[in-house]
């Protein structure tokens, strides 16, 4: 029991190191840079002298930990210096105190859709940008989940049409490039729409929770001013082809192909920064594992990755054939998975999905006992679909405790829980629920697969 308890604790030390590298307070002391005359960001300068007023929005769930990490880099002279004031929106369990900006909940935490404080916070940003001259700077800090703490419908769709559309494609099963293209359509502040209302230089600091790191996708894209938005439509029609499932309204909207777009300043000098996202964590855990003594593999990321389900049997398979080598070996993999769900879903998450998909298959496989391995899967902002824990676990342990007739038992158990989508109720049945404290950031999913 020693030998894979050691696993499972390397492979948090290595997913801790990974997420702690893209703490969103620490990214963001990192990128800017401060002396007696000026502020860095990146290659945009901000001049003590000449700025009227430094104004900071932000939407994300680790865009109020940015404005901390601004702020502590920035330091209490520089901001009274700048006149700085900000709007911070964030959901309800990821509120910070600032001595400078407001940092306010918007939404419940977990609860990634849009609400009735959502649209009331985004009118206050868009008053704050609309106000900025030739001789303010507006810094925008945009993080994942940017997208349901920043929104002002078109004006032909409410609230609640919105949200249905978005309930309806992410449980069909939509990509995060999929949900945002429509998300887009029938936004006023998407797509390049809120650095559209702006007058003044704007820099925007981003973390990336999207692989490849697309502007247009990152929040839907805010401060992106090159966005094409022709995919919209061809979304709805995969997902609902026989136009019956979605409001008419939005129907229209999409049809349209006309982007409603607000009226106010077109003057914006936009800069976009990535300063970091999943490769980073990746590195950083890889740092980790080598001083550990594993050899490591990187799978880097290079886009949608499909179904969890199908991602998690592809793991047991990597599993089942590094158990044939001696060797301590790490695979480290990061991206998002999506989840079709059942008609009446349970609670779970698609880092709970996929690694309950690789136990029904390593329960099946029957591997040499001797095998020693692991696997942890998390979503790097600690929560995971629409329960308050990271993700989930498995080892060899776990697999090896079981006769034949527990294991039949437990494929059946697996089997209805993928199908009613109810894995935290299996894998926390069998404590093998991962658990992360408040992480500050968030880059998609981070796997860790150990073996020897």
């Amino acid at each position: 029991m020693l030998k894979s308890r050691s696993l499972i604790e390397d492979a948090r030390e290595i997913w801790n190191a990974g997420v702690q590298a893209v703490d969103a307070a620490r990214l963001v002391r990192d990128f800017v840079d401060i002396n007696e005359h000026s502020v860095q960001l990146g290659g945009q300068t901000i001049e003590l002298a000449t700025c009227r007023r430094l104004i900071v929005v932000g939407f994300g769930k680790a865009s109020g930990a940015m404005a901390v990490g601004l702020e502590q880099r920035l330091g209490a002279e520089t901001l009274r210096k700048l006149n700085a004031v900000g709007r911070i929106n964030v959901p309800d369990d990821r509120v910070l105190d600032s001595n400078f900006f407001t940092i306010a909940g918007c939404r419940p935490g977990a609860v990634n859709l849009p609400t009735d404080r959502v649209l009331d916070a985004t009118d206050e940003i868009l008053e704050l940008v609309r106000t900025a001259g030739p001789d303010d700077v507006v810094v925008c800090l945009i993080s994942g989940g940017g997208s349901a703490l920043l929104e002002k419908p078109v004006d032909s769709i409410g609230l609640s049409e919105l949200r249905a559309t978005t309930e309806f494609l992410s449980a069909a099963g939509a990509s995060i490039y999929q949900l945002n293209a429509v998300r887009r359509e029938l936004s006023q502040v998407k797509g390049g729409g809120l650095a559209r209302q702006c007058n003044a230089q704007m820099v925007s600091l981003v973390i990336s929770d999207v692989i490849g790191d697309d502007l247009s996708v990152i929040a839907s894209g805010p401060t992106c001013l090159s966005v094409d938005d022709s995919s919209a439509r061809e979304v709805l029609l995969q997902f609902d082809p026989l136009r019956d499932a979605l409001p008419q309204t939005v129907w229209n909207v999409v049809d349209c192909s006309a982007p409603q777009v607000m009226k106010g300043g077109c003057g914006a000098t936009v800069s976009n920064f990535v300063i970091g996202n999943i490769v980073t964590a990746m590195l950083a855990s890889r740092t980790r594992a080598i001083e550990l003594g594993y050899q490591v593999e990187l799978a880097t990321p290079l886009g949608d990755e499909g179904e969890a389900g199908t991602v998690g049997r592809s793991v047991a398979i990597e599993i089942a054939q590094a158990s044939l080598g001696s060797d301590r070996k790490c695979l480290i993999s990061g991206g998002e998975t999506t989840v079709s769900l059942s008609k009446n879903p349970g609670r779970g998450g698609r880092n709970q999905h996929l690694v309950l998909s690789a136990i029904n298959s390593l329960l099946s496989f029957q591997l040499d006992s001797s095998s020693d391995y692991c696997l942890l899967s998390g979503g790097t902002d600690g929560e995971d679909g629409n329960v308050p824990v990271a993700g989930g676990w498995v080892d060899a342990d776990w697999i090896n405790q079981h006769d034949e007739v527990q294991n039949q038992e437990l494929v059946s158990h697996a089997e209805h829980a993928l199908k009613a989508c109810r894995s935290f109720d299996f894998l926390d049945g069998q404590s093998l629920i991962f658990e992360a404290a408040a992480t500050n950031t968030n880059v998609c999913d981070l796997r860790i697969l150990l073996s020897r």
